[in-house]
């Protein structure tokens, strides 16, 4: 088991936080606006990798089937 410890507060958390504080902490949060740009960036960032897996299977079988035709033609099928 563990035990939680409370901490005493301190000079920070006993005096009001100013506005230039405030911002200072709210500049670290993502808005709605950051949010649904991050939503577009991942869906292109997801057709990207398709189209990029897509290519590498075609890829992938046409060096399976020109290896196979090579060694095809070297054994004298």
């Amino acid at each position: 088991m563990t035990t939680v410890e409370a901490t005493a507060p301190t000079a920070r958390d006993e005096r009001p936080i100013t506005r230039s504080e405030l911002r200072e902490e709210l500049r670290h949060y993502a808005t709605k606006a950051d949010l649904a740009q991050l939503e577009v960036r991942m869906v292109n960032m997801e057709a990207r990798l398709i189209r990029w897996m897509v290519a590498m299977m075609f890829g992938g079988m046409a060096a399976a089937a020109a290896i196979a035709s090579f060694v095809a033609l070297v054994l004298g099928n």
